[in-house]
């Protein structure tokens, strides 16, 4: 079987694990059931701990818009709100360690010949709808059986796989603005969606029902964004004044350094921060109360249940599991991807790719990066062989 053959086959299979993870087990306990209930035009829903009304009117078009829209508001408001902490803590976690893989995609789509903004925000877009866990195998399908970066060994060769690999016209953009971009359309709303909610005030709960639907919309402000900036650059006089191949690559490297370092560094953060909160549940019980050890224990907030649990009461019953099966699924296909294109690089260089020390390598990152982490870093690591002078 050919290692292209067992990587879709691998994909494919983490697809289903996504899917039975986080949309067959949600149907299974309930959740689905009462998120579904937000679409019963008929009467006002009511957001649970709160005596706010969900809005059902964003866009005017109301399928299949505004009622996305709806159900994830309701599935995000009782998981920044406080009322389930472990639940809270994973929202975190996913929402720093999804970053890095915000970069890898809008990196990854203006490679090459014919770059674009518009796939990755498509992509990303459907994400957020539909979870990358259960989706995220069809982006890597797409890509690896797409991307002239995911190549078999034999048919690699290093200029060829540096010329489909560069970023060229979009490099100032991707230097100054990607990660600034990022910030303002994706932490932003996320800082804004975390705030204390007023649980009796009407304009308090329209306020961050706006503010989660600004998050989740978060690729269509970045590519406002981007297109926005993007005449501020005089985009064609950088790369016209260095014809050299040498420069090119450098003025390449230069851009993925500046992309990639603040996005690794504030992922590799939250997953510190978030990892010591929780070990402090194990090392220094004492100093909470019991419902914290509980709900921020190591195995509460990093391993993804097995078990259907009691029936959920509320969306916010769900959101621990759902999430932490999304993480699992979603960013293992990231990986995958990012792996291939590694081996691809490795072979340019003529060196020799070995799964058995990658794989351990990729799981060590994880654990003591992040996924999301890890993932960026196996990304830029490509860069650096392929354009930094890591094999010279």
């Amino acid at each position: 079987m050919s290692a292209k053959v067992q990587s879709e086959s691998l994909l494919y299979l983490v697809g289903l694990v996504g899917m039975l993870g986080t949309w067959g087990r949600s149907a299974l306990d309930g959740s689905t059931g009462l998120l579904l209930r937000t679409l019963d035009g008929s009467k006002p829903y009511i957001l649970p701990g709160t005596e706010a009304t969900l809005r059902r009117t964003f866009t005017g078009i109301r399928y299949p818009l505004d009622c996305t829209l709806s159900v994830l508001i309701a599935f995000w408001y009782e998981a920044i709100d406080g009322s389930h902490p472990a639940a809270s803590a994973v929202s975190l976690y996913f929402l720093g360690q999804l970053l890095p893989c915000i970069v890898i995609a809008y990196v990854n789509g203006i490679r090459g010949e014919r770059p674009s903004l518009l796939k990755p925000t498509l992509w990303l877009l459907l994400f957020q709808g539909c979870t990358i866990g259960s989706t995220g195998f069809l982006w890597a399908l797409n890509y690896i059986a797409t991307s002239p970066t995911v190549r078999l060994p034999k048919q690699i060769n290093l200029n060829t796989l540096q010329h489909t690999s560069i970023i060229s016209s979009f490099a100032p953009l991707m230097k100054c603005f990607l990660f600034p971009a990022i910030v303002l359309s994706y932490l932003v709303p996320a800082a804004l969606m975390t705030l204390p909610v007023a649980r009796s005030i009407s304009n308090s709960s329209d306020f961050h029902q706006l503010a989660i639907v600004a998050w989740n919309l978060y690729p269509l402000l970045t590519l406002a964004l981007l297109y926005t900036l993007r005449p501020l650059l005089n985009l064609t006089t950088l790369v016209s004044t260095a014809p050299a191949t040498s420069k090119k690559n450098e003025v390449h490297i230069h851009a993925i350094r500046a992309a990639t370092i603040p996005a690794f560094l504030f992922s590799t953060l939250m997953h510190i921060s978030i990892v010591a909160v929780s070990i402090t549940t194990v090392l220094f019980p004492t100093i909470l109360q019991p419902i914290y050890r509980r709900e921020l224990h190591p195995t509460a907030i990093f391993i993804p249940p097995l078990a259907i649990g009691l029936q959920a009461k509320s969306p916010g019953d769900g959101v621990r599991g759902f999430l932490l099966w999304d993480q699992v699924a979603g960013y293992l296909t990231v990986m995958i991807v990012v792996i291939l294109e590694l081996r691809s690089a490795w072979a340019a260089r003529g060196w020799e790719f070995q799964w058995k020390r990658m794989a351990p390598a990729a799981l060590g990152g994880s654990l003591l990066l992040g996924p999301g982490s890890a993932c960026l870093l196996g990304s830029w690591v490509r860069d650096e062989v392929l354009f930094g002078g890591w094999g010279q």
